[in-house]
């Protein structure tokens, strides 16, 4: 019996597989090839290109187009703007629920948890999200273990004043870029602009982190402030909560405690890769389950992390890093690799 079509289809698509692995393998020896000849560059700089260079193309071979290692999966903790919200996992209901009801209310609110817990990601979300509110206004110090107390007020007059709501300068002696020069002038202006924003029943929101680590003089800051009628919503671990009852107890028994968020589950781990190989390709989260993650290995980073956010997204890291190694050195299509818990245990470098 002679060949079919579908003979010559297979033969076809196997020449055309056979021939795109030889063209892969024939671009990686000329990287290789120029690597080697800049190596006078230095071998650690080398290094970073070569490995900079295959993680990139892993990416885009998985349907991305990052610039730089920062646009690969799970590297959002790398910068200062915490996480897109598209990633957000949203897996403690009953935080979100209290939260919410808390800050409608009007209440003094601390968020208060372990380290990599997610309070950064949350406060993010929170910071986009009333911020495309008319009635709040966000006020977030930047860096608030470097900042003096009318640093402070500062920022809060200045969200105040670019929502509209400005002091009268005939009541200060001294105003400069519209904030009064001296430091107990702009805590009286604070109490103004609050009490115009209550009148106009919005509410100016002061969002502080890392509540173990903030300098005394700005707690007394911050009391100032929310006796002033801003409303405040604190963060930090339970140390810090420790050591604002020692420090500031009338500030830390105004606060309403949200104590404790929820680490990941195995599916909230799922869901947290689907949507980050989603958003890296442009593409939005349809509630699938992921791609190039094995379940066996999201059970893994789940029995390794505990559920903790951070740490989880560390995992991930590692495993996609892992899992770029193993594509450039097998030279396979990126259909055929797959993260498995036993990656976890490999030891090899780029260049192997």
């Amino acid at each position: 019996m002679g060949e079919t079509v579908d003979d010559h289809d297979r033969d076809d698509e196997v020449g055309d597989r056979a021939e795109r692995v030889v063209d892969r393998f024939r671009q990686l020896r000329e990287d290789d090839r120029k690597r080697r000849t800049h190596a006078e560059a230095g071998v650690v700089l080398d290094q970073f290109d070569a490995v900079e260079q295959r993680l990139l193309a892993f990416g885009r071979a998985l349907g991305g187009d990052p610039d730089d290692v920062a646009d690969l999966p799970f590297t959002e903790e790398a910068g200062r703007d915490g996480m897109p919200e598209p990633l957000y996992v949203r897996h403690d209901r009953t935080l979100l629920n209290q939260v919410t009801s808390w800050l409608l209310q009007r209440q003094h609110i601390g968020l208060v948890s372990e380290y990599g817990t997610g309070k950064t990601a949350f406060r993010e979300i929170l910071k986009r999200d009333l911020g495309d509110r008319d009635d709040f206004l966000v006020a977030h110090v930047d860096n608030p273990q470097q900042t003096t107390a009318r640093g402070l007020y500062e920022r809060v007059l200045r969200v105040a004043a670019e929502a509209g709501i400005e002091i009268d300068p005939d009541n200060y002696w001294q105003i400069r870029d519209g904030i009064p020069w001296a430091t107990a002038e702009t805590k009286q202006a604070v109490k103004e602009v609050a009490e115009q924003a209550r009148a106009e029943d919005v509410t100016i929101l002061l969002i502080i982190d890392e509540i173990e680590d903030l300098p005394e003089d700005l707690l007394s800051a911050i009391q100032i402030a929310g006796d002033a009628g801003v409303r405040l919503f604190l963060s930090g671990t339970p140390t810090g909560r420790d050591r604002l009852g020692d420090v500031k107890a009338t500030l830390d028994s105004r606060l309403r405690y949200y104590e404790g968020i929820d680490p990941f589950e195995v599916e909230d781990i799922a869901e947290y890769i689907a949507r980050s190989l989603s958003y890296f390709r442009g593409e939005d989260y349809d509630g699938e389950s992921p791609d190039l993650f094995e379940p066996a290995a999201i059970v893994d980073i789940h029995d390794r992390t505990g559920g903790n956010p951070r740490e989880v997204r560390l995992e991930c890291r590692e495993l996609f890093t892992r899992a770029a190694f193993v594509w450039y050195r097998s030279g396979q299509d990126v259909e055929r690799i797959h993260i498995t818990p036993e990656l976890r245990h490999r030891r090899f470098g780029m260049n192997q």
